[in-house]
C-alpha cells in the first residue's frame, strides 16, 4: 500500500489542536516535537481533524498519522497527499470552517438531566465492595439519604451473567427489576453498562456465529484469513470475544433490538457504551464490509449510540463531530498528575470541543480507574478539588461515595459543588444549545475566546461558553494563577479586576472554585 507524505511548515507562532483527543494533554502541538499519533489506532474522541491558532485546518475522510517536528507538521496518509485549508486568521475560524464542511450539527443535544444534574455511577463502590445486587442497593439507598443530587444514575459493568446474554447473573441479581424500581422511585433516569462483546462458546454466540448446516446468523466479524467465516476473538480488559459486526446492517440492527428488547424488560432508558477501541480490531479481526477500517468500527458504534439511544454515554468515537454524543474521556486515575491524572482533564476536555465533541464528561469526580482505589488511602483535598474541576463543565459524574470515603467537611464540599452545578445548569444547557447549531464548544480553549493575547500553549484554566473564566485549583498546595485576558472580570468573592493580569492565588480554600465573570 502506497504512503502519502504532507509535510507543512509551520507559520510563525502557529499552534494545532485535535487529531487524537486522548493526547489533549500534549497540546497545543507546534511548539517543539511531538509524540507521533496513528488516528488508526487511537482511541477516545478521535477525527481526522487538526486545527490552528492562524486559521488553518488539515481534514482527510480518512485516518492518519501526524507529528510535530522541528517546525513542521508531518502528516502519513494511505489515501492522500493532505493539503492545508486557509480558513482565516484564529483558531476559531478555523475550527468553525471545519465544523461546517464536515460535521453534522442540527441542533439536536443529549437530554437535558446530562447537563442540569450530576450523574451517578456505581463503578467504583460496586468495585470495592462487590458486583451484586446488596452493593447496588446500598449505593442507592445511601445515595437517595446523602442530600446530594442526581439525574442519570448509571449501574456499571459485572451485572451479566456473560457478555452478549443481557441477562442478570441470578445468584449476584435475584431481583434486577425490585432494582430498577427503586432506582425510578427517587426519579432518577436509569443507564447501564454494556458493549458489542459475545463470550465465545455462549448459546448467543452460537447463534450469531456463521455456520451454513445449522442456518445460524451470520452476525459476528470474521478472522483476519482470507475467506474464513471462523468468528474473531479480540482481547480486551475482561478477556477475549467475538463481537457484533456492526458493518453488517442486519447485525447492527439486531443488536440495537436486543438492547432495546433488554431495556424494556427492565425500565432502563439507556445504556452506557463501552470499548469501541480501534485497536482491539487490529490483530485479527476482518468485517463483512471488507472495505471497513477498525476506525469505521469505532464510528458505527457511537452513531449507533446516538441514533437509537437518545440516553446514553460513550467513551470512544471517530469522526462524529456535530453528533449528539454524550462523550466521556477516559478513565482517570485518583492522582493530581500522570498520563491519567486530573492535570489531563481540562486539555483533554478542551481538545474534544475542537474535534466536534462539546458534551463532553471527564470521567467521574475523583478518578474513575479502579486501581487507584485498591489498598490506597483517599486523598481527600485531590477528591474535593475534583468535585470542583466539573463543577462547571457540560456534565458532572460521581462515582467513590463521599460519604463513604470522605471527612463531613470534605462531603459537605463536594454537595456544595454539586449544588453549584445546578445554579449553573440554566447557562449550560444555553451553551449546549447554542453548540447544537453552531458548533461552538461549551468549554473553549483561551485562544479559541481570546486569539493573540498568548494563550496559545497549555492551560489549566478554560472559558465555559464566551462568558464565564473557569480556573480550578489543580496541585496539592492551594496555589493558581489565574490569567485574565483584556477587559474586566469579577471574580466569585466580587471583585471586578481588568485585565489582561496574571493573579497568583495562594492557598485557596476547599470550599472556592475561582471563577471570574466577563462584563
Amino acid at each position: 500500500m502506497k504512503t502519502y507524505l504532507s509535510d507543512i511548515p509551520l507559520l510563525d507562532g502557529e499552534r494545532w489542536w485535535g487529531g487524537g483527543g486522548g493526547d489533549g494533554q500534549n497540546q497545543p502541538y507546534g511548539d517543539g516535537d511531538s509524540p507521533r499519533i496513528d488516528l488508526r489506532t487511537h482511541g477516545s474522541t478521535s477525527s481526522p481533524l487538526l486545527v490552528s491558532s492562524r486559521g488553518r485546518y488539515v481534514w482527510s475522510e480518512k485516518p492518519f498519522g501526524y507529528e510535530f517536528k522541528g517546525g513542521h507538521l508531518l502528516l502519513d496518509s494511505d489515501v492522500e497527499e493532505i493539503a492545508p485549508v486557509r480558513a482565516g486568521d484564529t483558531l476559531r475560524d478555523a475550527y468553525l470552517a471545519a465544523a461546517k464542511a464536515h460535521m453534522r450539527f442540527d441542533g439536536r443535544t443529549p437530554p437535558d438531566v446530562f447537563f442540569s444534574l450530576p450523574q451517578w455511577n456505581n463503578w467504583i463502590e460496586i468495585f470495592l465492595h462487590g458486583m451484586d445486587q446488596k452493593a447496588a442497593d446500598d449505593y442507592t439507598a445511601e445515595l437517595a439519604a446523602s442530600g446530594f443530587p442526581c439525574g442519570v444514575y448509571m449501574m456499571d459493568g459485572g451485572w451479566l451473567s456473560h457478555q452478549g446474554s443481557y441477562e442478570f447473573y441470578e445468584k449476584d441479581f435475584p431481583d434486577p427489576h425490585g432494582l430498577f424500581d427503586r432506582i425510578r422511585s427517587h426519579g432518577w433516569t436509569p443507564l447501564i453498562w454494556t458493549a458489542h462483546f459475545v463470550s465465545p462458546d455462549s448459546r448467543e454466540y452460537k447463534r450469531l456465529r456463521y455456520h451454513e448446516i445449522h442456518r445460524c446468523l451470520d452476525y459476528l466479524a470474521y478472522r483476519k484469513a482470507p475467506g474464513s467465516k471462523a468468528a474473531a476473538v479480540v482481547r480486551w480488559w475482561s478477556g477475549i470475544s467475538a463481537i457484533y459486526d456492526l458493518t453488517k446492517p442486519e447485525a447492527a440492527a439486531f443488536y440495537a433490538k436486543t438492547l432495546k428488547d433488554f431495556a424494556a424488560a427492565y425500565g432502563i432508558a439507556g445504556f452506557k457504551f463501552d470499548a469501541g477501541d480501534p485497536a482491539m480490531f487490529v490483530e485479527d479481526c476482518r468485517f463483512h464490509d471488507e472495505t471497513a477500517e477498525p476506525v469505521d468500527y469505532t464510528r458505527l458504534y457511537a452513531e449507533l449510540a446516538a441514533r437509537e439511544f437518545p440516553y446514553h454515554e460513550i467513551r470512544v468515537s471517530w469522526k462524529c463531530g456535530g453528533l449528539p454524543l454524550v462523550t466521556r474521556l477516559n478513565d482517570r486515575a485518583h492522582a493530581w498528575t500522570g498520563p491519567s491524572g486530573q492535570d489531563t482533564i481540562i486539555p483533554q476536555i478542551v481538545a474534544a470541543g475542537l474535534l466536534g465533541a462539546p458534551y463532553s464528561l471527564a470521567d467521574m469526580v475523583g478518578g474513575g480507574l479502579e486501581t487507584s482505589f485498591v489498598r490506597r488511602e483517599i486523598d481527600e483535598t485531590l477528591f474535593v478539588r475534583s468535585a470542583a474541576l466539573q463543577a462547571l463543565m457540560p456534565m458532572m459524574q460521581f462515582s467513590p461515595a463521599p460519604w463513604r470515603h470522605l471527612s463531613p467537611e470534605g462531603i459537605a464540599l463536594c454537595r456544595s459543588f454539586a449544588d453549584l452545578h445546578v445554579a449553573f445548569a440554566p447557562y449550560i444547557l444555553e451553551c449546549a444549545r447554542h453548540a447544537s447549531k453552531t458548533g461552538e464548544p461549551i468549554v473553549r480553549a483561551m485562544e479559541y475566546e481570546f486569539p493573540g493575547q498568548g494563550f496559545a500553549r497549555p492551560m489549566q484554566q478554560f472559558m465555559l461558553g464566551s462568558r464565564w473564566l473557569v480556573a480550578p485549583v489543580l496541585s496539592p498546595d492551594g496555589a493558581k494563577t489565574v490569567e485574565l485576558p483584556a477587559g474586566r472580570w469579577r471574580d466569585d468573592l466580587g471583585a471586578v479586576h481588568d485585565g489582561p493580569a496574571a493573579l497568583r492565588l495562594e492557598n485557596v480554600p476547599l470550599s472556592r472554585l475561582p471563577r471570574y465573570e466577563r462584563l
